[in-house]
């Protein structure tokens, strides 16, 4: 049984985790195509000014409901998920660019960008940075 109850948690984790994603993603594909729309932002730079944002706040979702670590320890949390962040822009950063090489429309590229790395982001974050703190 303790399994079933340890996948059970897993399960809560990525359904919570994904509505943090969520929200970060709504901040991504509007802050880059409105940066790159409306101040003529390249789509690579506008992804990574949006990801400033939403990775700060996807953070404080991340630590405060979806794996309840916040407190001490934070800093180094929040040190690790923007390290993890950077992972994740890289990754972004070459799907957005070779989907656009492939003529790909800039809204569907971002929202694709977007969308492929968010299994593997949930995975090293739980792994890497809110595990060990967690009560």
């Amino acid at each position: 049984m303790p399994d079933f109850h340890k996948t059970l948690s897993t399960v809560r984790n990525f359904l919570v985790f994904s509505g943090g994603s969520v929200v970060g993603a709504i901040i991504d594909y509007v802050v880059t195509l409105g940066a790159h729309g409306l101040l003529d932002m390249p789509p690579s730079l506008a992804l990574s000014l949006s990801m400033v944002i939403s990775a700060s706040v996807v953070f404080l979702y991340h630590d405060r409901i979806t794996f309840r670590t916040s407190g001490a320890g934070w800093l180094k949390r929040y040190v690790k998920f923007m390290m993890l962040a950077a992972i994740v822009l890289a990754l972004r950063v070459v799907i957005l660019e070779l989907l656009i090489a492939a003529a790909l429309p800039v809204f569907i590229a971002v929202a694709v960008a977007i969308v492929v790395v968010s299994v593997a982001n949930f995975a090293a974050s739980s792994m890497l940075v809110f595990m060990k703190g967690r009560q």
